[in-house]
């Protein structure tokens, strides 16, 4: 997340809470008094209002970067917050919540609210304010790269062109919505005089290419210069399969697994699941009736799935679909309204609620929470044939959840799967304890709002 976007969201919190504490000072009048009532009113109207935007996507790139987008998520925003109020038990809270100066406080979080993105939508689109850079390339990598800087003025970044030893008919040629201007060496003049002040290296092959003194001289006189794949993974969150290479991995800090690791990493998998299982028990119990009476057959399938190391073990699902759905041969990848899928069934996999069953697999130790997402063998052998490094999806354990999962929706081509595998190769090479928190928090709006479900 860009640090301007993390300024925002602190500077909001601040403002949501400023608005509320104003609400109650004119609802009040001069009769106000500042007791640990009127804080926790404020505290717990507010906590809604944030919990709420985050849960909208309020911070996402795609939002913060378009002004009509921030205004119909923040009035979703302020109704889903009404109605969270209304249904609070005020008596557990001990805080007595005013209707009146709760809507007189919405009325002013949404001004100011308005006004702040407004205001920042304003300063990101500024190119005084956005670092001039210049990327050395004009392949795929350096194509993408434009693009996704285009998307984002929230990264601060302003693409002033590209330079490249590759013939270009003049000066005044475009790539990716940006001039060439020219070759490389016009970086050092640019340099020096100012013009840039960050040069993203964007190339495929490198060896042989790079003046390294020179852009050793250039970085100790303040220019900033990347490597164009790592600038990438900041931007997608997903690695560049075009560079991608084993020793990406085999030279990664974070995938190192030691005793100690898989201790702590079995015991919170396993408290967590036991902790879930307690309460996801009544919501199991109910789809599992609701399944067998709606149709026939087991309410829980079991399904040879491809683990850690390509060992094979028996996953855990609610059956969705009719029995007998593929007999035809492999199991194929659900649609959009899918004729397979049974009436109790579409529901479920709206919700995920297929997928409770997996606790016993994290139980058994065959899973982790979060995880590349395992498949059944034909389509995992199938595509280690077709898709290079996919195997190493395999170096993990896999997960209920995973950073692939809340990014990308079904797969039904090569393609598609290619790309999923860029986000799970990008998840094991930064595996931590953050990510996977962040992948669980992502993991959690999906369930709340039913996105993407088949």
């Amino acid at each position: 997340m860009p640090l301007r976007t993390v300024a925002l969201g602190i500077s909001e919190g601040l403002l949501v809470f400023t608005a509320l504490l104003l609400a109650c000072r004119a609802g009040a009048g001069q009769h106000l008094a500042w007791t640990p009532t009127t804080y926790g009113q404020v505290g717990v109207v507010g906590s809604v209002i944030l919990l709420c935007m985050c849960c909208l996507d309020f911070y996402e790139p795609r939002v913060t970067s378009h002004q009509a987008h921030s205004l119909s998520r923040m009035m979703q925003a302020m109704g889903l917050t009404m109605l969270i109020i209304a249904a609070l038990p005020h008596a557990w809270l001990r805080v007595r919540i005013d209707l009146a100066t709760v809507l007189f406080g919405m009325l002013l979080v949404g001004a100011v609210l308005t006004t702040s993105r407004y205001l920042f939508a304003e300063l990101a689109m500024r190119p005084t304010l956005a670092e001039p850079a210049v990327v050395w390339g004009s392949g795929p990598l350096a194509a993408s790269i434009i693009r996704e800087l285009h998307r984002r003025p929230d990264i601060g970044i302003r693409v002033l062109g590209i330079v490249d030893h590759a013939d270009h008919a003049d000066a005044g040629d475009t790539f990716a919505g940006v001039r060439y201007l020219g070759p490389p060496e016009v970086i050092w003049t640019m340099a020096e005089s100012g013009q840039a002040r960050r040069i993203i290296i964007a190339i495929g092959e490198r060896r042989g290419c790079l003046p390294v003194e020179r852009l050793m001289a250039v970085k100790a006189a303040g220019l900033s210069v990347e490597d164009g794949t790592e600038l990438y993974e900041e931007l997608t969150g997903k690695v560049w399969l075009g560079a991608f290479s084993i020793s990406v991995l085999l030279f990664s800090r974070r995938l190192r697994t030691s005793s100690v690791k898989l201790f702590l990493n079995r015991s919170f998998s396993f408290f967590f699941a036991v902790i879930a299982l307690i309460i996801a028990s009544p919501v199991m119990l109910i789809t599992a009736v609701l399944i067998r009476l709606d149709s026939d057959g087991p309410a829980i399938l079991q399904q040879t799935r491809v683990g850690e190391n390509g060992r094979h073990f028996t996953l855990f699902k609610f059956r969705s679909m009719k029995v007998g759905a593929d007999r035809a041969g492999t199991l194929a990848p659900a649609t959009r309204d899918d004729p397979r899928c049974t009436r109790v069934g579409k529901w479920i996999r709206r919700f995920r609620l297929d997928e409770m069953p997996q606790l016993f697999n994290i139980l058994k130790g065959d899973m982790y929470f979060v995880g590349p997402r395992p498949f059944v063998p034909d389509q995992e052998a199938s595509l280690v044939r077709q898709i290079p490094y996919y195997r190493q999806r395999w170096a993990v354990r896999p997960g209920a959840t995973g950073w692939a999962q809340v990014h990308r929706g079904y797969c039904s081509s090569i393609e598609d799967n290619a790309d999923k595998l860029s986000y799970d190769l990008f998840y094991i090479k930064n595996v931590s304890m953050g990510l996977d928190l962040v992948t669980l928090l992502k993991t959690f709006k999906i369930l709340l709002l039913g996105r993407g479900g088949r």
